[in-house]
This record gives structure tokens, C-alpha cells and sequence, in this order.
């Protein structure tokens, strides 16, 4: 076999030996095939032997605010975990192997204090009663050994609990109350918790305020979603009103209809709710794109209520009727 080499304008031949050419690509094709080996078997490896400590993540929106939750769920396997597997008064990276993440896509408030939007660590002090529960910048810490207290954006006191049940491993929840959520730590028998306040209410409010109430906004389906807001609320029932007949002098649509009498129920504005009701039926009847039974099935909805509110009426009058 031939091979030519180019060195500037000079060509050099050379005659190499055909068993050595061949024995050196059967070596490449050897170690190609061990390397092959080598990563398919730590691949198989990673996947027929699961983590002891799998990684969880909790995404969840509150209101107009998204709260993420990421971390590694350790089990108790048979161990003490307070107290012997989590020492007591001692730092815990409150998870297994890379610090535990929580992350909020708007400012929120957590102890009274403002906190910016932005991803966080959480660390925790476990007591037997007590947890002290820390908000740290640095997100990209394994354990605690590297943890710097001057990087602490917040730190709480919390109640620790017993659970009504046992928890195998480490479990983090987020539970929604109206704009706002609650997140709860619970292992072994132990839970602890705390609030997370969104600025929904305050941003839904200024809107409301600064759009709505001032005929900024030729939208009537916010007019009745800002109604239905307070109403689903229990607050600020009269705004909700004023709000709802703005959405109907702009547009007659038959939920905001029913929206309305919701909120004149919940006033106990029966006389009004009756009223209102009448109306609708009675627009309802000369809806052109609705068919008969649609326009059937609305009036006897209707006429439940009216007869509904008559009743409490009723009931409302012995009950304020003076006694003699």
C-alpha cells in the first residue's frame, strides 16, 4: 500500500506494510467499542438504579403570581428523622443534596417583610417546637457547608406541629387561599408552615380603580369579571353592583345578568334580585341566535330564583318583625 505525504512542493512516498495498517484500525475499532460499552452501561446504570432522594417540583399560580417550588425528597427509611437524622438547633438544607428552591415571578410578601421576585434557598433551624425558617440568595449551594448567613434575605419563626399522619419523605405543599398561598413542610410526624401574600388583590384593585371606575376601558367583560372578583370575595359589594351595570349598558349578555342577581342575593336585595330577574327573562325571550329550549331552560332557572327570593322575603320580615 501507497500513501503520499505533501511537504510544501516536494512528494514523498512511502510504502507501509498492509498487516500493520490493519492491525491499528482494529485496535480504533476495539476501543470505539469498549467506549461504546463503557457509557451505554452508566447510562443503564443512572436509570435501573432510582435515587434515594428523587427530585420533587411544585409549580402553582396565586393569584396573578407564580410560585415554584424545587427540591429532593430524603425518606425516613426506618430512621429517627428530628431529632437524630435532622439534628435539632442545628442548620438543615431542608431536603437532600442541592438547597431547596422557591421561586415567585412577582414581588410577594413573606413575615411582613417585601420580598423581590426571584428565586431563593431555603434553610431551615429545626426545634422541637419551634423551626426557624431562612430565605437566602444563593440558589447554587449542596448542603450547608458553604452557607453564608450575610446572604439571608429573610429569616422567621414558625410552630412545628404533629401531622394526623405519617410522612415517608420529605413533602412541600402549596395550599391557595383567595391572592394568597400557604406552604407547608411536613416529614415524619412534623409540619410546619407559613403564608405567602400576593400583591394580586393590590394589582386587580389599581386596575379596577384606575380603569374601570374612571370609563377608561370599552371592554364590558371586564366590567363583569372585576364584579364577579369582589363578588367570589365577599367585599366591596356595592362597587361589584356599580361595576356589573356598567358591563350591561354596554352589552346585554345574559351572564351578567345572573351575575347581578348573585350579588343583589348575597346583599339580600331580594326585591331588587326579583326585578332584575323578571328583566332577564324577558330579554332572554327575544334573543334571536338563542333556539326555544335554550330560551325555555333560562326562563324555569329564572323563575326558581323569583320564587326563591319571595320566600326569603318573607322569612326576612318575621325575622325583623318587632315582638309585643
Amino acid at each position: 500500500m501507497e500513501v503520499m505525504y505533501n511537504n510544501g512542493n516536494k512528494m514523498l512516498w512511502a510504502r507501509c506494510c498492509p498487516g500493520l495498517w490493519y492491525r491499528k484500525r482494529l485496535k480504533m475499532r476495539i476501543l470505539l467499542i469498549i467506549f461504546f460499552l463503557a457509557v451505554t452501561f452508566v447510562s443503564f446504570s443512572q436509570t435501573i438504579f432510582p435515587g434515594l432522594s428523587p427530585k420533587g417540583r411544585i409549580e402553582q399560580k396565586i393569584g396573578l403570581t407564580d410560585i415554584s417550588v424545587d427540591y429532593e425528597r430524603p425518606a425516613a427509611r426506618g430512621r429517627k428523622v428530628f431529632g437524630e437524622l435532622v439534628k435539632y438547633d442545628k442548620l438543615w438544607r431542608t431536603g437532600a443534596g442541592n438547597c431547596t428552591k422557591i421561586g415567585f415571578s412577582k414581588a410577594v410578601v413573606i413575615g411582613n417583610k417585601n420580598i423581590s421576585k426571584g428565586t431563593y434557598s431555603i434553610f431551615t433551624i429545626p426545634g422541637r417546637s419551634e423551626w426557624t425558617v431562612i430565605l437566602n440568595k444563593d440558589t447554587a449551594l449542596y448542603g450547608v457547608t458553604s452557607y453564608d448567613a450575610t446572604k439571608d434575605i429573610i429569616r422567621f419563626k414558625v410552630k412545628a406541629h404533629p401531622t394526623d399522619r405519617y410522612y415517608e419523605s420529605l413533602t412541600i405543599d402549596i395550599d391557595i387561599v383567595p391572592n394568597n398561598a400557604i406552604v407547608y413542610l411536613s416529614w415524619e410526624n412534623t409540619q410546619i408552615s407559613f403564608q405567602v401574600k400576593t400583591e394580586s388583590d393590590k394589582l386587580v384593585n389599581d386596575f379596577i380603580q384606575q380603569y374601570l371606575l374612571t370609563d377608561k376601558s370599552r371592554n364590558s367583560d371586564e366590567y363583569a369579571a372585576a364584579a364577579e372578583y369582589y363578588y367570589y370575595l365577599n367585599k366591596d359589594l356595592d362597587r361589584a353592583l356599580v361595576l356589573i351595570d356598567k358591563a350591561i349598558a354596554m352589552k346585554s349578555e345574559s351572564w351578567y345578568y345572573r351575575q347581578k342577581i348573585d350579588i343583589l342575593e348575597m346583599q339580600k336585595k331580594y326585591e331588587e334580585a326579583i326585578d332584575c330577574a323578571t328583566l332577564a327573562i324577558s330579554i332572554d325571550q327575544k334573543r334571536t341566535n338563542w333556539d326555544s329550549r335554550t330560551k325555555q331552560q333560562s326562563e324555569t332557572e329564572y323563575k326558581k330564583r323569583i320564587e326563591f327570593f319571595k320566600r326569603q322575603k318573607k322569612t326576612e320580615k318575621v325575622r325583623t318583625k318587632p315582638s309585643i
